[in-house]
């Protein structure tokens, strides 16, 4: 039986992160546990978003840490062989009603409390901003402009482990099948063999479900499948922010190739391929009528780890020496740097500033509110 002192279950970006983290604060005894290929899961599905733009103060936290002290200078930490591009293209939400403009006005106070440098716009702001939609009906919006994408959600979670391994952190390619108390802590069994470890800390998504309950954690998530489309390359810049328009049911976005790629926001993972297409591209038509003539290439799906309050479970489980890093609910790329550090700061017990108590398992038992911004 091999042995380690921390175990971390999930190789996407997640996974390789806290792996990252815990070897940069000089901790190496480290094994990442992924059972097909490093961002695999959901992370390989990911277009690629990165925003700071949340409702609530701790998740703004979150969002604001990653972008200051990671997404801001990702090639100077990462050094990968070609840099990372990171487009600052914004991203727009749109509102149609006086209820939902009030409570994007709430979220950018809220935002603006933690450094994030979000504003609201008026109907002539936002079609300065994106001028040829249909904006029939828009009273406003909410921008930063500091949001953006990096479209290669691979690459920065192959560069987060290979600087980990290049510090003693090791990766096995292993499905993990049971988690079970042993005498030394945690034991681990895969197919062909099994792991002793002292800590362990969960970053499977969904997958984690099964094994915390096998530890005796019940974790209130549910797996749900989401998709995109992507459609043909279009030569003019049209749609540069993400677009959000809650009331239509629509975020949509045209990548640096000129390929669009949106998503309905109604979707429940119930409809089949076609039918997600046919309301996603009538959802599509009522933002920008090009979609009528460009066709969808490909349709990609993935799995959002969902929460309740659909905001993440982080830090001890309640188990001795079992750790969680679960139910991003679709946002983990852009916060899993803030989220790594408090995690690997929580196993290894060295104090954090983030907002670590706010994202606990137990707060489940008297949950009052949830994050609204979901997309």
């Amino acid at each position: 039986m091999r042995a380690t002192d921390v175990a971390i279950v999930g190789g996407g970006i997640m996974g390789c992160a806290v792996a990252f983290q815990m070897t940069r604060l000089g901790f190496t005894d480290v094994v990442v546990l992924e059972k097909g290929k490093l961002a695999g899961g959901a992370t390989g599905v990911c277009p690629g978003g990165i925003r700071q733009q949340f409702e609530t103060e701790p998740d703004c936290m979150l969002a604001r840490h990653s972008m200051v002290q990671f997404w801001n200078q990702v090639n100077e930490i990462l050094e990968p062989e070609m840099p990372f591009i990171f487009e600052r293209s914004g991203y727009l939400f749109l509102a149609e009603s006086e209820d939902v403009l009030a409570q994007f006005r709430k979220n950018v106070a809220t935002q603006n409390r933690v450094g994030i440098p979000s504003r609201i716009l008026g109907p002539s702001e936002v079609r300065t901003i994106v001028p040829e939609l249909l904006l029939e009906g828009v009273i406003g919006g909410a921008f930063c402009g500091e949001d953006g994408f990096l479209e290669d959600c691979h690459g920065v979670t192959n560069a987060l482990a290979t600087r980990a391994r290049e510090r003693g952190a090791r990766v096995v390619y292993a499905e993990v099948r049971e988690l079970r108390r042993s005498a030394g802590g945690w034991e681990l069994v895969t197919a062909d063999d099994s792991l002793q470890a002292k800590r362990v800390v969960l970053a499977a998504g969904a997958d984690s479900v099964p094994l915390a309950a096998g530890a005796g954690v019940r974790l209130p998530i549910v797996a749900e499948n989401r998709r995109l489309a992507y459609t043909a390359p279009y030569g003019p810049t049209v749609m540069q922010p993400l677009v959000i328009a809650l009331e239509r049911g629509f975020a949509g976005k045209q990548l640096r190739g000129g390929v669009f790629y949106f998503g309905w926001l109604q979707e429940t993972g119930a409809a089949d391929d076609l039918t997600f297409m046919e309301k996603g591209l009538e959802a599509g038509l009522s933002v920008w009528p090009g979609f009528e003539d460009l066709p969808v290439r490909r349709v990609s799906t993935g799995v959002y780890d969902q929460t309740p309050d659909h905001r993440p479970i982080l830090g001890p489980a309640g188990a001795d020496g079992l750790y969680l890093a679960v139910g991003f609910s679709g946002h983990g790329f852009m916060i899993a740097p803030a989220v790594a550090e408090m995690v690997a700061a929580q196993v290894l017990g060295l104090a954090t500033t983030l907002p670590a108590s706010d994202f606990t398992l137990g707060r489940f038992a008297t949950m009052s509110g949830k994050e609204g911004l979901y997309i």
